[in-house]
């Protein structure tokens, strides 16, 4: 369950999926991009009124049912929960893209799908899944028909297909990409330009893990070349120490101060201390 104000959550929202109406909206021709749907709908009205010796009204607004659209998955929560629409899957999340995230999922530029392409994906997976169980219990109480047999098995064939991708979206993230974010992130520095362009073609979810585990391995190092040793010394403390005369320290009679660990005793130099590996 992601928050409500998560940005990566809200930025994969605004993913279209392609849809098909079951009915017809009022106001929202707009959402057919390409008009085919809404001149024919259009052109059978006028010709029905007109025979019909009723004078003609303009319903240039009307989105007709059957219409497909492209709308935000944000949007296509509510609708498909409602079934005011079918969900489909877009093509970058279809059959054939998926067989070739299959056959070959660290050479894919998933990024150029979507930057966001796992959370989108799984979040369309979750709402295929919710909305065909939420549809076809209502359908389940509807007069056995033709219409309701179609619905029905429309539903069973987007379920399958959203189990599907869950399986590829699971096997793309966890498999071989996964291994090569932490090869990289292991084994580069931060400003190689061969890393910058590698990065370029990862999704955002991809890159934390990728800048993770580069932190991770520069803190191994450091801990390598430094061991435990603050852990030693434990937090500094300033104190005043009167200086030689004659010291390279002491310029224009100003004293220079210097950092001592609370247990440090005098005349015993800190290298001195034994340190545990």
């Amino acid at each position: 369950m992601t928050s409500y104000y998560d940005i990566d959550a809200i930025l994969a929202e605004e993913e279209l999926i392609p849809c098909q109406t079951n009915f017809e909206f009022n106001l929202l021709a707009s959402l057919d991009p390409d008009g085919v749907h809404h001149h024919h709908h259009h052109h059978h009205r006028k010709q029905q009124s007109e025979r019909n010796g009723k004078k003609y009204e303009d319903d240039s607004d009307y989105l007709p049912e059957n219409s497909r659209i492209k709308i935000p998955l944000w949007v296509a929560k509510r609708w498909a929960m409602t079934n005011f629409v079918r969900l489909q899957v877009p093509r970058h999340y279809g059959r054939k893209a998926r067989e070739r995230y299959d056959a070959d999922p660290g050479d894919a530029d998933l990024r150029k799908r979507n930057e966001r392409f796992f959370l989108a994906g799984r979040m369309l997976v979750d709402l295929i899944e919710r909305s065909s169980t939420q549809v076809a219990k209502e359908i389940s109480s509807m007069r056995r028909n033709a219409r309701r047999q179609a619905h029905a098995q429309y539903l069973k064939q987007v379920s399958e297909e959203a189990r599907d991708l869950r399986r590829t979206l699971v096997k793309t993230y966890a498999g071989e990409r996964l291994r090569k974010v932490f090869d990289w992130s292991m084994s580069s520095g931060a400003g190689d330009d061969d890393v910058s362009q590698y990065l370029s073609k990862l999704t955002f979810m991809e890159q934390r893990l990728y800048y993770a585990g580069a932190s991770a391995a520069m803190a191994l190092e450091e801990w390598k070349l430094f061991g435990n040793r603050r852990l030693l010394m434990g937090p500094t403390r300033t104190v005043q120490t009167p200086m030689p005369k004659q010291s390279e320290e002491q310029e224009d009679g100003i004293s220079r101060k210097r950092h001592v660990t609370p247990g440090e005793q005098e005349g015993r130099p800190l290298g001195q201390r034994q340190r545990v590996r």
